[in-house]
């Protein structure tokens, strides 16, 4: 495989400025020849200014400020194009601003990377609660997240922390119908037409702080999971009796998943979350909507 001629990192920011800060020198310790702030926050520029001031006098640390929040994947994919548009033949360290890199953890993504035929991505574990992940299975029926493979799951890796050839993923690398969670799977099921293509290195680090933007247990969190996991069965699909069948395995897992929260939590919060995340998701499938009209429809109440 050709030689990067630099790694770049990427990070986003959304109104987060300790974090990513915490990210970004994390990256430059470990041999980032530059890194690239993409700033979501749509907060009238305060949290890039902050970003600004605190990272003064340090020339390797560029901030883009967006003019609106576009969520994980177009924002990613907008920072890889800024990159790649002032250096077309860097690879880049995408890393979440909640995460930092172990010392060494870049050079050995860079190697594995570097010295594999197939791969166009190279991730690390995650060592994240007291507890280390690396490939994660998507188990397309039921949408079930596991560590080991279960049958019809796809193999993922996180969009915590991964190490981009462009060239060899293509792009755009993720779709931009998600706007949070879910792009990662999409990703890995897109690539599993690519054999190789994702490479687990477990012997590079990240610690990960985990949904420190989204919250886990907000109303955000739970409603944005809902819809990825609708959105996913529209992309996963490959005809529309394929895309009835995965939508079944989500009426049934989706609910139960809500009520185990709800339970867990003590808060209604993730049965509201239902609705809300359907409704997010109709706009990327027309199944959803179809749906949606005929359970609220005169005919269908009577």
């Amino acid at each position: 495989m050709r030689a990067p001629s630099s790694i770049v990192g990427l990070t986003l920011n959304f109104r987060d400025a300790t974090r990513t800060l915490q990210s970004v020198r994390s990256l430059l310790a470990d041999g980032a020849s530059r890194v690239l702030v993409w700033d979501n926050s749509e907060d009238g520029g305060r949290s890039a200014t902050a970003l600004r001031a605190a990272l003064a006098g340090e020339p390797r640390v560029d901030i883009e400020l967006s003019d609106a929040n576009l969520g994980f994947a177009a924002g990613v994919n907008r920072g890889i194009a800024r990159i790649l548009d002032r250096e077309p033949a860097a690879w880049i360290l995408l890393i979440n601003n909640d995460a930092r890199l172990v010392s060494g953890s870049l050079a050995r993504l860079r190697n594995a990377l570097l010295h594999d035929p197939v791969a166009g991505i190279a991730y690390p574990a995650i060592m994240q609660s007291g507890r280390i992940s690396g490939t994660v299975y998507y188990q397309r029926w039921l949408g079930l997240l596991s560590a080991r493979p279960l049958p019809g799951s796809d193999a993922h890796a996180s969009g915590c922390c991964m190490l981009i050839d462009p060239v060899r993923t293509g792009r755009p690398v993720f779709d931009e119908d998600f706007f949070m969670y879910g792009e990662d799977a999409e990703l890995g099921c897109r690539l599993r037409r690519r054999p190789g293509t994702l490479l687990h290195v477990p012997q590079a680090r990240v610690e990960h702080e985990g949904s420190a933007s989204g919250r886990i247990g907000s109303l955000f969190y739970e409603e944005r999971m809902v819809a990825a996991h609708l959105i996913l069965a529209h992309k996963l699909a490959r005809s529309t009796a394929g895309r009835l069948g995965l939508l079944l395995g989500r009426v049934i897992m989706l609910p139960a998943r809500a009520i185990v929260r709800t339970i867990r939590q003590r808060s209604t919060i993730p049965l509201r979350a239902l609705v809300r995340g359907w409704r997010l998701a109709q706009g990327h499938d027309p199944l959803l909507a179809r749906a949606r009209r005929f359970a609220t429809s005169p005919t269908s109440q009577h």
